[in-house]
Parts: C-alpha cells; sequence; structure tokens
C-alpha cells in the first residue's frame, strides 16, 4: 500500500485552465483592437471627405499696386487641385512666385472652405533701358508693360551688368542726397565710367576710380559755388584728379544745341579748380 501511494503522488496534475482562458483573452483583445482600429480608420476616413470641401472663398490680403486681384486669383485656381484639406500650398506658392511681380507669396487655409493669399510685390526701383524693371537688388523683372513706370530713374549699362549698376547707383544717390539732387538717368560706360543727369538739373560725369572722393569734392564745389547757377550749369565733369570743369548754357537760358555724347577722356571748357 505505501509503494502505491508513492506512486500515485507521482502522477503529473492535469492542466489548469488558466492558460488557455489568457490566451483566448489574448487574442480576443487584439481582434477587438484591431476592430477598433478599423472603425477609426473608417470613420477618420469619412471625416475626412466630408472636411474636404472645394474652396468657396479666395481672400487676398495686403495692398495690390501692379497686380490685379482677378490676376491672382487666375493663377490660384490654375495651380489648385483638391479641397479644403487635400489641396497643395506649396503649388499655389510656387505659382504665384512665378508671375514678375510677385517678390514672395503664401497660401493658407481658413475654416471652413476658404483661402486666404499673402503677396509681398516687387518693388521697382529703375526703369532698365527701353523695356527693363530693376528692382533694389538689381534683378530684371520681366513685367511686359512699364508706361506707368515712367517717372522712375533711368539705367543703362552693358548687359548682364545690371547689378552693379544698381549698386552704384544707389550708392551715388546716397552720397548726393545731402545737397537734394535727385538721379533722373544713370549711365555704366563702356570702359566701367559713371555718368548721370539730374532731375531738372545739369549733366554729372564721375569717370572710373575713386568715386567716394570725386564726389566729395563735387559737394564742395557745388555748395560753395554751383548750387546758386544751378540754372545756368549744363554739365559738370569730376573725373579729374583735383579739380572739376564746368560747361554752361548760353547766355540766355537755352542750352547749347551741341549733342554729341561725352565720352570717357573728353574735358569740358570752363575749368573750375579747387584745391583740396
Amino acid at each position: 500500500m505505501d509503494g502505491t501511494w508513492q506512486l500515485e503522488r507521482q502522477r503529473p496534475l492535469p492542466a489548469a485552465p488558466q492558460g488557455r482562458w489568457r490566451r483566448w483573452s489574448r487574442i480576443a483583445v487584439a481582434v477587438v483592437s484591431l476592430a477598433f482600429v478599423l472603425a477609426g480608420a473608417a470613420g477618420l476616413a469619412f471625416l475626412y471627405r466630408h472636411l474636404d470641401v472645394p474652396i468657396a472663398l479666395i481672400g487676398v490680403d495686403g495692398t495690390l499696386e501692379h497686380l490685379d486681384a482677378r490676376e491672382v486669383e487666375k493663377i490660384v485656381v490654375a495651380n489648385m487641385a483638391g479641397g479644403f484639406l487635400s489641396l497643395d500650398l506649396d503649388a499655389i506658392r510656387a505659382g504665384l512666385e512665378a508671375h514678375p511681380w510677385v517678390a514672395s507669396a503664401s497660401a493658407r487655409r481658413q475654416w471652413p472652405d476658404s483661402l486666404i493669399i499673402d503677396i509681398e510685390e516687387e518693388v521697382p526701383i529703375a526703369r532698365w533701358g527701353d523695356r527693363g524693371v530693376l528692382n533694389n537688388r538689381g534683378i530684371a523683372l520681366e513685367v511686359g508693360e512699364i508706361e506707368g513706370l515712367a517717372a522712375l530713374p533711368l539705367l543703362e549699362g552693358p548687359e548682364g551688368l545690371q547689378r552693379r549698376v544698381m549698386q552704384h547707383f544707389r550708392m551715388f544717390a546716397q552720397l548726393l542726397q545731402p545737397i537734394g539732387l535727385k538721379i533722373h538717368s544713370f549711365r555704366m560706360g563702356p570702359r566701367g565710367g559713371w555718368y548721370m543727369t539730374f532731375v531738372d538739373g545739369p549733366e554729372l560725369a564721375v569717370g572710373r576710380g575713386q568715386v567716394t572722393d570725386k564726389i566729395e569734392r563735387f559737394l564742395l564745389v557745388w555748395e560753395k559755388a554751383l548750387e546758386v547757377r544751378i540754372d545756368q550749369i549744363e554739365r559738370v565733369d569730376i573725373r579729374y584728379g583735383n579739380g572739376v570743369a564746368v560747361r554752361w548754357k548760353q547766355q540766355d537760358g537755352n542750352k547749347i544745341s551741341d549733342k554729341r555724347e561725352h565720352n570717357e577722356g573728353e574735358t569740358w571748357p570752363v575749368p573750375v579748380t579747387m584745391n583740396r
């Protein structure tokens, strides 16, 4: 009896049902979770389609001087694909910035079905030749019609050097600001010299090199001797090392009929020399 009892004690116990229950519980939780995920995805897809409505209103923030709001809307519509949520804002921005009058642009959504456009226009600083326009960085703007910009200064020079010409134009304009002379036309000569005419004033030849020193000398002579006789002056030449040459109008006030091009190296009559 004792041996039999010992053998029965060594038999393995039957497997408990808890292990199978745990496995089925995990499977059930996974199935329910998957069902919730699928239901949520379906709900989000339905909500997305419901909210991705066509754009009903396009608004433009800011003041447009050279662009027309209808022209902006036309560009936006041409680059707009999709609804409120699916439209590509970068594509709209790129389409706007391809326009020569647009310096920068951005697009943003406004709930529930509007698109708001922000535009920074290019600022034309000067005309370039007969048909071009330059911005403040000297970049040519292909804007087509420029008749409305006839009051802008006229810049001229070799093609490809627009930025250099613009840089010097702005430098000269700043140097001449203290005496109130505004540049009407500004030209870079074939050998790199600088020439300009002033609004209601004479022509000025600066030439190449030491332009700051030459302008300082011109300012000194202008304030001391020339400003009071501005109506009598035809041209001023400051290309010399230490002097200024002036060409005067005729005594009756009419300009001299000589229309020759004044090339670099030419001296004009009636020199006015002032040692520094």
